[in-house]
């Protein structure tokens, strides 16, 4: 997980994170909102990486973060047999491929539940993404801004820390991580 303080600090992160699978063949899945898949695009152009080239290849996938939220939102919250349905069933797919390609996804989903003021359905999520991950071998990358971190969020901030393996935070960030 990725604490980021500007949307330029998140898409050189995507740009790392997709692109080293996209250079050494494996697979990007992003489910990110219009405005970061654009710019992920666009950093990735600019490296060099032909990014319809590998969408045609079923290598790139990117989703929309709010349509695929709202395919398995119910009453609020995350469902969990829609989830494995939706997310699941984009995984399952390159993995029916039967190609021993390894998958770098990233989901901006749980930061767009966290900014709506649900973080616990945002937890709920971070958790069906940890279920995922028993059934599928991938790496997943979660990226929250920091400015949605303030006064008073510590108990659910600790939660959404303690759902990751690894918490980073962008050293030099005006007030963070000092």
């Amino acid at each position: 997980m990725q604490f980021y303080p500007t949307e330029g600090h998140l898409l050189d992160l995507l740009a790392r994170f997709i692109g080293t699978a996209l250079v050494t063949g494996d697979v990007g899945i992003v489910i990110a909102t219009g405005d970061h898949r654009d710019g992920l695009a666009r950093r990735l152009k600019s490296r060099g990486f032909e990014v319809a080239v590998a969408r045609r290849q079923g290598r790139y996938l990117a989703l929309d973060a709010e349509d695929t939220l709202a395919s398995f939102m119910r009453n609020g919250k995350p469902d969990a047999a829609l989830f494995q349905e939706v997310i699941g069933g984009a995984i399952a797919k390159v993995v029916a491929r039967g190609e021993r390609r390894r998958i770098a996804a990233f989901g901006e989903m749980v930061a767009l539940l966290w900014a709506a003021g649900t973080p616990e359905a945002a937890i709920d999520l971070e958790q069906m993404w940890n279920d995922l991950s028993t059934r599928y071998d991938f790496a997943l990358c979660c990226a929250y801004p920091m400015k949605s971190f303030g006064n008073g969020h510590a108990a659910s901030f600790m939660k959404i820390c303690a759902q990751h393996s690894h918490v980073f935070t962008v050293a030099h960030a005006p007030g963070f991580g000092r």
